[in-house]
């Protein structure tokens, strides 16, 4: 097959136990409001829940062999499974000598690998990231190790992993343009929890956005969103927090998510994927940043 699009799109996942397929709601809706435009558009999801669902489900597993059974047994399960999967990201624990995190890391840069194999000009074409919850805290320390890695800012936020940790963690993943997100155009981040996760004290330092060398074209049109519902415990704004924003400028959006009944409860946080408000936000900014790169 022919590689032909204009515009990459990268979507990853946050805590939970998903299905691979489980950006297949979204995508298929973006698809079709993106009529002939959808074509030059190539979306690649990042699944990277197996990670730490093995070990989840062998620590449960043993939990079971407890001679008094435990009660609400199925909201525990989903503790174990989901409350989790932040635990194992940041805490410096290694799988096989590597630190969880840059298993996911790793992970996330095969999805880029993948995505560029399907672009047209895989140096040049701009990416669009969209991250869930967790998902945004996998990508924001993605690009805070690179731009460290490549020595483009300092740092004035300690980091919780032990050095050993630290010094693996922050070796640079990716190996091509694409890789490096050079040419990132486009973060939207939804029912993101970043704030949950930033140090026990002041300076919270943000990543720099746009990267420093992409195309005038694309860094003027060039966008942050951060789409949160209010209802949504584990979604929350991001434009007010920082010490340091080293000129990023983050766009909170306020949205009701999901059906009446859900959308005004903390179950919308599963809810933006299906959700034609979200979907069509999410088009306008594709078509925008594919305006950008045309013109």
């Amino acid at each position: 097959m022919t590689a032909s699009a204009e515009l990459g799109v990268v979507i990853i996942h946050g805590m939970g136990d998903p299905e691979p397929g489980f950006a297949a709601s979204l995508v298929e809706g973006v698809q079709r409001s993106l009529g002939g435009d959808a074509a030059s558009v190539a979306f690649e999801p990042c699944f990277w829940s197996d990670i730490l669902q093995v070990g989840q489900n062998n620590i449960w597993d043993r939990l079971q062999l407890a001679p008094t059974p435990l009660h609400f047994s199925w909201l525990r399960h989903w503790v174990v499974g989901t409350l989790g999967d932040p635990t194992g990201y940041l805490s410096g624990y290694e799988q096989r000598g590597t630190p969880v995190l840059q298993n996911v890391h790793e992970r996330f840069a095969q999805s880029l690998a993948a995505l560029e194999g399907r672009l047209r000009d895989p140096d040049s074409a701009p990416i669009v990231v969209l991250a869930h919850s967790l998902g945004g805290v996998v990508v924001t320390n993605y690009l805070w190790n690179l731009e460290r890695a490549a020595g483009e800012v300092g740092t004035i936020a300690p980091s919780a992993l032990h050095a050993g940790a630290r010094a693996i963690a922050r070796q640079p993943t990716g190996d091509t343009p694409t890789q490096r997100l050079e040419t990132l155009a486009g973060l939207i981040t939804f029912g993101c929890n970043i704030p949950l996760f930033l140090p026990p004290a002041p300076p919270y330092e943000c990543v720099r956005f746009p990267r420093p060398g992409l195309p005038a074209k694309l860094t003027a049109a060039a966008r942050w969103l951060n789409v949160y519902d209010p209802y949504d415990i584990l979604g929350y704004p991001l434009a007010s927090l920082w010490d340091d924003a080293h000129g990023t400028v983050i766009e909170d959006v306020a949205m009701e998510v999901g059906m009446p009944g859900i959308s005004m409860t903390p179950f919308s946080h599963t809810q933006y994927w299906s959700d034609a408000g979200f979907q069509a936000l999410v088009v306008a900014e594709l078509r925008r940043v594919l305006g950008a790169a045309r013109s």
